[in-house]
């Protein structure tokens, strides 16, 4: 398919999505007038509502802006604004339901959600609350048998399989097809999120450790599946890529 007619096709599912939806309820205060209804203010707080949204979700989802274009992205964020309005003040927190939004819509190309899903983790990434590395517990290493121990990433660290087409979206080398399913490391590289294509096993290796499992369990896993990990290596890397907060001792989830 043509560049013209995937951005043909894209315009037409946002249209499509668009009449589908109920249409935008007044705010509480408007509500509350009763039988009356305030035309200029409802179409005055639906006119703020409606730049704002296209606003709030560019400032996260700017590449995504880029794949749909300015004016099918403001009519998608409408949209998502309509069906899944702000729950809080802080509108740096609304966004995360964008993926699963896009994903329900029929015929929504794999890549768009998975597109947001990136750019969601990056955002989440630079909102995550400072983590120096703890030195000092790194000894722990060469003193304590692994089983008690386990590995605590840095706030904010996501790992991600996503659909090759989105991650070629991202400033990232990508071989291989649109279609082929990729792992994406995302995380906090001083103010600025960072992104790097993940081999399986140390995927394997963060995953485990972010689901709250020993070094050992971890280790034993990763190496029952990808026999030639190599951890040693893996740690190098994360204190060199600042993934890495803290050795900690492990507990067994209750």
């Amino acid at each position: 398919m043509s560049r013209a007619a995937e951005l043909r096709r894209q315009h037409a599912l946002v249209q499509a999505l668009l009449q589908t939806l109920p249409p935008a309820a007044p705010p509480l205060g408007l509500q509350a007038l009763g039988g009356v209804t305030p035309t200029r203010g409802l179409q005055a707080y639906r006119g703020h509502a409606k730049a704002l949204s296209a606003q709030t979700l560019a400032s996260v989802f700017h590449r995504l802006q880029q794949a749909l274009g300015e004016t099918d992205f403001a009519a998608m964020a409408w949209a998502f604004w309509r069906a899944c309005p702000p729950q809080r003040g802080d509108l740096g927190c609304w966004g995360q339901a964008l993926p699963e939004f896009l994903r329900d819509q029929p015929d929504m190309p794999a890549w768009l959600p998975d597109l947001a899903r990136l750019e969601w983790a990056a955002h989440q990434a630079e909102r995550a609350l400072d983590a120096e590395l703890d030195a000092a517990s790194l000894q722990w290493l060469a003193e304590q048998d692994p089983t008690l121990l386990s590995l605590r990433l840095r706030p904010g660290l996501h790992v991600l399989s996503l659909v090759g087409a989105a991650v070629a979206r991202w400033p990232l080398a990508v071989f291989g097809s649109d279609d082929e399913d990729l792992i994406v490391l995302v995380w906090r590289l001083g103010w600025r999120a960072e992104a790097r294509l993940l081999a399986a096993d140390q995927a394997m290796f963060m995953q485990a450790l972010l689901l709250g499992h020993s070094l050992q369990q971890s280790i034993d896993q990763t190496l029952a599946v990808h026999p030639g990990f190599d951890f040693a290596a893996w740690l190098q890397a994360a204190l060199s890529e600042a993934w890495l907060q803290a050795v900690i001792p492990f507990k067994e989830p209750s």
